[in-house]
Order: C-alpha cells, then structure tokens, then sequence
C-alpha cells in the first residue's frame, strides 16, 4: 500500500505503466502533494499544493475536497472517497493547484485506526483536469485525474515536519558531486547518461515513537521523474541514494528543455518537491 504521504492518482482510462516507465512524464501527472506544515489540530490550517504537470501544453486544474469516511481494514484511503459512491461524504474545500485549509473539528477515532507511525489521516481528495491550450481541432483532449494527500491530524507528540531537498546533485565518476544549476538548465548530450542525487537539510529525518512504543527515525525516499530518458531507480533513499538518467528513449528534439523532478516524502505525511530543467544537446 501507498505511504502516508503518497499520491494516489486514477487516470481517465487505462495507463500502461512498464512501457513508458512510470518515471518518464507524459500527457497530465499529478507527481505529488503537499502541506505546509504537514500535520496540524482541529482549527488550525495549513496550505495544500498539488504538483501537477501537463506536458501535452495544457494548464493543469484543481478542485479540492475532504472525505470524511475512514478507511477500511488493511487500507489507506476508503474507496469510496474516489470512485464517487459517497458524493454526501465529500465536502469542497477549495480550487486551485494551491489552497488553504483548516483542519475541520474530528475525533482521531473517526479517522480509521492509527499506523504504524502512530498516526491518523483526513483525505483531501483532488480532481485535477487540464484544459488544452490550443484551440480548434488539433487541441489535445481533455484529461482527467484524481489524487489524494492524506493529512496528518495533530496528537500529543512533538508534529512532523516536511522535509527539506537542500540541492539535487549529479555525480560523476569518481564520486564527485556537482549541484544542477536551479535558475539554468543543465546542458546534457543525447545518448549520455546522468547519475542523480539529492542532500536535504539538517533535521529532516526526524525522530518519533512509532506505535509499537519504540523511538525511531524517519526514512526519507525520493521519487523521481523525467520528461525524457529512462531512470534506473524509481525512489532512492539512505540505502540505495543514487539513480541513473539515460538519455537514450523519449527524447525531444535536440536544444529542448527536458523538465526533471525530486519528490520527497516521510512515512508520516511530509513531503518536498524539486525541480530542474535539462538542455538536451
């Protein structure tokens, strides 16, 4: 099942998701979601963002609501907050990729029961479309998409905290670590290779008791993705922290712009996003 923080997306209809890889960013994606700050009590409010690109051109849209059913057994979100089966169960909170949002007066319990971090959830369910941007009858078609942010609802402990991609580096062959370059693209040839990683700041693997009553320490794992190329890791992490752009598929014409994304995430709902641009050579 999804972690905390992930992105639950349904596409309107089917996606093959081996051949293009699920990396590779094609047509709309919601890549990610997330709130600042990430967990927080009854009353008080946070600012959601949705993550979304649309690569066909068109101008990605949202439109927010909360669910109020809990999830059912060995689940993290109730299906019913998607499919459109308990449309009294959903409530509209607001339009827009970014949003803000006040955490309405629930009980933990009604909420499902806590995982393995101890923690409890309100899905914030997202329809995201993407309007073309061309008119007449070469416009691309409409797209629709749903995902889902599940925010962390405030207890006793300490709250978690998102955390932070200080830069994302790619690194050479001897080790070497070199930042791209966030305010330029980073020029790279066709058929060549990139070795990519991400550092994050001090802090952001934070410590809490699980609910086994045992202190541990955040996982931090990237996901990312790309608008050409092929990436040998999907997510990396502490264990396995590097992955590999090739250059060698779905590749646009030489001296475009290829649009890569870093999407960190904890077990307990925090979540940073990066973005770098590419030179394709």
């Amino acid at each position: 099942m999804c972690s905390a923080g992930c992105v639950l997306v349904w596409l309107a209809g089917c996606q093959n998701f081996s051949d293009p890889p699920v990396t590779f960013v094609s047509g709309l994606r919601v890549l990610g979601i997330k709130a600042e700050p990430p967990q927080i009590a009854p009353g008080a409010s946070t600012t959601v963002a949705a993550l979304a690109v649309d690569t066909d051109g068109g101008t990605p849209a949202a439109s927010w609501s909360q669910c109020l059913l809990p999830p059912l057994p060995g689940a993290t979100v109730n299906p019913s907050c998607v499919d459109g089966s308990a449309a009294t169960d959903l409530q509209p909170i607001g339009d827009g990729l970014t949003i803000p949002f006040v955490m309405p007066q629930v009980m933990a319990a009604s909420l499902g029961a806590p995982d393995a971090t101890g923690g409890v959830y309100l899905p914030l369910v997202a329809s995201v479309d993407a309007s073309p941007q061309a008119a007449g009858p070469q416009a691309a078609s409409p797209q629709a998409l749903m995902a889902v942010y599940r925010l962390r609802l405030a207890d006793a402990a300490p709250a978690n905290a998102n955390p932070t991609i200080a830069d994302v580096f790619s690194v050479d062959a001897s080790g070497a670590m070199s930042a791209l370059d966030a305010s330029a693209p980073t020029p790279v040839p066709s058929g060549g290779s990139l070795t990519l990683t991400v550092a994050f700041a001090p802090g952001s693997a934070q410590p809490y008791i699980a609910a086994d009553g045992s202190m541990t320490t955040e996982t931090l794992t990237t996901s990312w993705f790309c608008t050409a190329g092929d990436l040998s890791v999907e997510k990396t992490s502490a264990t396995q922290p590097q992955t590999v752009l090739s250059l060698d598929q779905n590749l646009p014409a030489a001296g475009a712009q290829i649009d890569l994304y870093a999407v960190a995430r904890d077990e307990r709902g925090g979540t940073d996003f990066a973005h770098r641009t590419l030179l394709l050579q």
